[in-house]
């Protein structure tokens, strides 16, 4: 069972005023014993200096102003008492005996109440310093509690950061390249595990050491230069961008590598963020590429010589065998029968396709030949000399806009791909008549867009890729004259002057080729 403050206040009040009451009642009751006591002896008798015990009882009250009322009622009661107590000889003696106690009484209160004023001083002062012991203490228990919880939140703090440094720094190890932290006096102040892996040392061996270790010996002052730039120029960036970088392990040995670097500002100044990447195996992979392409170029080469050569030299047993067949339907029509005559023909046309498809052979492996530089093409003349060469029927419908752009390119190349187009588009239509539009725009990458539609047979959508393959035919000679390697040049020649080919089409209703070539300057929009 527990007791408030308040509770246990109130009977210790009762008590102090049972007290001081008690110690009241006999300080009246000595002061009236001490008055009886005087009527009853001769007046001659002074007995006033006892009143000085009253006075002195006043001191357990600690109260001045009883002390004043027993000061006052003494000398009353000694005056009163000289007149009450029986007459005897001495009368003058007496009466300077009276006078004598009252100054005894009245010095004795003069003492008590200094006495107790200084008593009081002092139960003021100790209150006020208990006052301000107790504040302190007070003030002193809370900011030792909100010191301890201070400690205790930097104890979290201090748990909290070490997780975080932790988990960072197991981050950090488990980056899938090397880290370095260095500061702006060279210094390595971190190294992940992946650069000790890679160097061979170990995380004392570089802290604190200067980064200049791990750089090759020859290279040491040419990276000290540039490390003094990146300082007055601290920005994100790949380091010795286009240049090889090479880094040195501890036993000397040294290894190609791609380093990132990455400013933090700090306090304490500049800290250099280091990412360093082993590219050992890309560079043995970028040299094995490069030897296969330098033989595949050798090889492409050999092999363009060879179907240029072939191709060239079986036009002239082809044009032997044209002319030896020529000769006979020529030099003996009469006594060569009807169906051998039919053969002699055949023999003709099947020589004038060979023909035919050996100059596409030789236009595709010249295709492959190291070209010029490229020149400027006015289209707009491109296309009215092609027009010209393939002398077009009456039935068909030609279309070409007003103004032509020029196009950065080679000519023969540019005459390849319109031709092929337009006698595409004339060759597999069967419309009455036969229509063939040009149109051009601007791109905006540099390139000009040519699209050439007509309202032909169409292809299906499961060829339209097929048809730019060598050979790739849709249709029987019969039906279609051609060698199959027409789109084939024409996709080749635009690939070779950098642009992009395509096609949309649909069965019944023609077929829009588009592909894209540079743009000369001085163009002018559609």
């Amino acid at each position: 069972m527990s007791f408030t403050e308040g509770d246990m206040r109130i009977p210790l009040l009762f008590s102090k005023n049972r007290r001081h009451n008690f110690q009241f009642s006999g300080i009246v009751c000595l002061s009236l014993g001490i008055f009886a006591f005087d009527c009853f002896i001769p007046v001659g008798i002074g007995i006033g200096n006892l009143y000085i015990l009253v006075i002195l009882a006043t001191l357990r009250l600690q109260t001045p102003l009883m002390t004043k009322g027993a000061v006052l009622s003494s000398i009353l009661l000694i005056l009163l008492g000289y007149w009450l107590s029986p007459t005897g000889p001495g009368h003058e003696v007496a009466i300077i005996t009276r006078w004598l106690s009252i100054f005894c009484v009245v010095i004795t209160g003069f003492i008590v109440l200094r006495n107790l004023s200084a008593q009081h001083a002092i139960q003021v002062l100790k209150e006020d310093l208990e006052t301000k012991v107790d504040l302190r203490t007070r003030e002193l228990k809370e900011r030792n509690r909100a010191t301890l919880n201070l400690l205790d939140d930097l104890e979290q703090a201090k748990q909290h950061l070490e997780d975080k440094e932790r988990r960072l720094r197991l981050l950090i190890d488990a980056f899938p390249s090397g880290m370095l932290i260095v500061d702006h006096l060279g210094k390595i102040v971190f190294a992940n595990k992946l650069i000790k892996t890679l160097f061979g040392y170990s995380e004392k061996e570089l802290v604190g050491q200067p980064v200049d270790r791990l750089v090759p010996e020859r290279l040491q002052h040419e990276h000290s230069h540039h490390r003094t730039g990146f300082a007055h120029d601290p920005t994100a960036r790949a380091m010795g961008a286009g240049r090889d970088l090479f880094a040195r392990r501890k036993d000397g040995s040294e290894f190609p590598v791609e380093i990132g670097l990455n400013p933090i500002s700090t306090p304490e100044g500049l800290l250099v963020l280091s990412s360093v990447v082993d590219i050992t195996a890309r560079k043995q992979t970028e040299s094995k590429v490069k030897r296969l392409n330098h033989q595949l170029m050798a090889q492409n080469q050999e092999l363009e010589a060879y179907t240029y050569a072939v191709s060239h030299d079986l036009r002239t047993p082809l044009r032997a065998i044209h002319n030896y067949a020529d000769f006979l339907i020529e030099d003996f029509p009469s006594n060569v029968p009807p169906e051998q005559q039919e053969f002699l023909k055949g023999i003709t046309t099947a020589v004038c396709e060979a023909e035919e498809l050996v100059s596409d052979l030789l236009e595709l492996a010249r295709l492959n030949v190291q070209e010029s530089p490229p020149q400027l093409n006015d289209i707009g003349d491109l296309i009215q000399k092609i027009l010209h060469g393939l002398h077009i029927e009456n039935d068909v419908d030609i279309r070409t806009p007003p103004e032509w752009p020029p196009v950065i390119g080679h000519g023969h190349l540019l005459k390849q791909i319109f031709q092929n187009l337009i006698s595409n588009g004339v060759k597999f239509n069967r419309s009455s008549p036969k229509k063939i539009e040009v149109h051009w725009r601007k791109e905006k990458n540099g390139f000009v867009r040519f699209s050439i539609s007509d309202n032909g047979i169409g292809i299906l959508p499961q060829y339209q890729d097929k048809i730019f393959q060598i050979f790739e035919r849709l249709h029987t000679t019969r039906e279609y004259e051609g060698t199959g390697i027409g789109l084939a040049l024409v996709k080749k020649s635009v690939s070779k002057l950098g642009g992009e080919m395509s096609v949309e089409s649909e069965i019944g209703k023609g077929s829009i080729f588009s592909f894209t070539v540079p743009m000369g300057e001085n163009t002018h929009d559609e």
